[in-house]
């Protein structure tokens, strides 16, 4: 072996240190963290019975028309209403006899405003949002740190739960996904990862990636990188949302509205964090 390819020695006499090794996944620790949770959570959702399993959705889904009822905007009445619209007496029949069991006596189940996002309808959905999170997650991840970064997922999963609640205030239908908070670190990281100076070789330099100049919402209408993928962002979504675009005939409908909650909380929220970050 070439002694300059190793650890020892050197010709001169001095010691050489060995070159630190480059992680396979440059990955932070906190997207790591939070990927693991949502595939440990998934893979635990399996071992369960489908009993079992229903009743944890029940109880960490955001069903709509909880806190529609809650809150006073729909009666029962109103709800029942918009439920057997278009239906036949049978179909409504069955529709009801699952919003009974989602809605009486359950109340709105505060803790699904976060719950939901633990929850996902199948390995698909799982996958496409822990891709997403590691790419836009990882340098929003970086330049916050964990604490931070997890908080804006939090706020991003909550605020997308109420855009979904009120674009669909009388729907039984459970809302599971962790896409709202994944849309809020894609809003978050539009403030800055499309600023000058950030290259894909420097995605994974903590100080290169805190050392950007973060934009605001008119520095984003003049950066045409930023602009053109909020733009196509959002336009995507309302394709998905409006049925034009699907990944199959068996996929659960794609709650838009509840991206763009996210999105639109990380988007606004994050020259606060960031600034908090930059105190410390």
């Amino acid at each position: 072996m070439n002694i300059d390819d190793r650890a020892g020695p050197s010709p001169d006499g001095w010691s050489r240190p060995r070159p630190p090794s480059e992680p396979i996944f440059n990955i932070p620790k906190a997207a790591l963290a939070v990927v693991g949770v949502l595939v440990l959570v998934h893979l635990g959702r399996l071992a369960l019975s489908p009993e079992t399993d229903f009743r944890l959705l029940s109880a960490l889904a955001v069903v709509p028309a909880r806190f529609s009822l809650e809150f006073g905007w729909l009666d029962q009445q109103r709800i029942v209403q918009e439920l057997s619209a278009g239906l036949t007496p049978g179909q409504a029949a069955d529709r009801l006899a699952v919003a009974r069991y989602f809605v009486d006596g359950a109340g709105p189940r505060w803790l699904s405003l976060l719950g939901y996002g633990l929850l996902h309808a199948g390995l698909a959905h799982l996958a496409m949002n822990c891709l997403w999170l590691i790419v836009f997650g990882s340098p929003l991840a970086r330049r916050l740190g964990g604490v931070r970064f997890v908080s804006i997922l939090g706020l991003g999963t909550v605020a997308g739960a109420f855009a979904h609640i009120l674009t669909h205030g009388a729907d039984v239908a459970p809302l599971v996904g962790a896409s709202a908070g994944v849309s809020a670190a894609t809003g978050a990281a539009a403030r800055f990862v499309f600023t000058r100076g950030l290259s894909i070789d420097r995605m994974a330099d903590d100080a290169a990636v805190r050392a950007l100049p973060a934009l605001s919402l008119a520095g984003i209408a003049r950066n045409r990188q930023s602009l053109m993928f909020i733009l196509l962002w959002f336009g995507t979504n309302w394709l998905f949302g409006a049925g034009v675009l699907a990944f199959g005939d068996d996929e659960p409908v794609i709650a838009w509205q509840a991206h763009i909650g996210g999105f639109m909380a990380g988007l606004l929220l994050f020259p606060w964090l960031d600034r908090a970050a930059r105190r410390s």
